[in-house]
């Protein structure tokens, strides 16, 4: 770079230069980080498909739309709670569900943990869940999240398993 004598300060330009290149530099490549993260997705996070593989680990999220713990019972002298469950289905093509239940009496609480396990299928946007009594529910996935309908206690539950990360 050419050294320049600004002749309202008597110093050289260098400086000025240097920090003009500098600028221009980091400009550059804030624009290709922003083209990069804002571009067509091949090359960012893709976002999540019905047609993305299921497979993996999943925790309930929500009953009926309501956060948990959810009561599925709750009466003078008795409450019954759905605390957690998870859900894992492997690639194999079989799943297990672990759910996690509070039955308070008299002011006693105990907890209760209970397995379920079967066989899963995946098409797209549907997933079709075979328990080990040959009880068939069928699902929705987004590729993010798998809502079902369980059946519990008498009562419909709709619920929400999102992916774990």
């Amino acid at each position: 770079m050419p050294l320049t004598e600004n002749s309202n300060t008597g110093h050289t330009d260098c400086g000025r230069s240097m920090r003009r290149w500098h600028i221009g530099r980091l400009a550059a490549i804030g624009a290709l980080v922003a083209a990069a993260a804002c571009g067509d997705g091949s090359t960012g996070p893709k976002a999540p498909s019905p047609n993305d593989p299921a497979a993996g680990r999943f925790a309930l999220q929500s009953l009926n739309t309501q956060p948990l713990p959810f009561s599925l019972f709750n009466e003078t002298g008795f409450r019954l709670e759905f605390t957690a469950a998870s859900l894992v289905l492997q690639p194999d093509g079989k799943y297990l569900m672990a759910q996690t239940t509070v039955e308070t009496v008299a002011g006693f609480a105990s907890t209760f943990q209970d397995t379920v396990r079967g066989n899963w299928t995946q098409n797209a946007g549907s997933l079709s869940i075979r328990g080990d009594d040959s009880t068939v529910i069928a699902a929705v996935w987004d590729g993010r999240e798998i809502q079902l309908t369980m059946n519990s206690e008498g009562q419909s539950l709709r619920s929400v398993f999102r992916k774990s990360q």
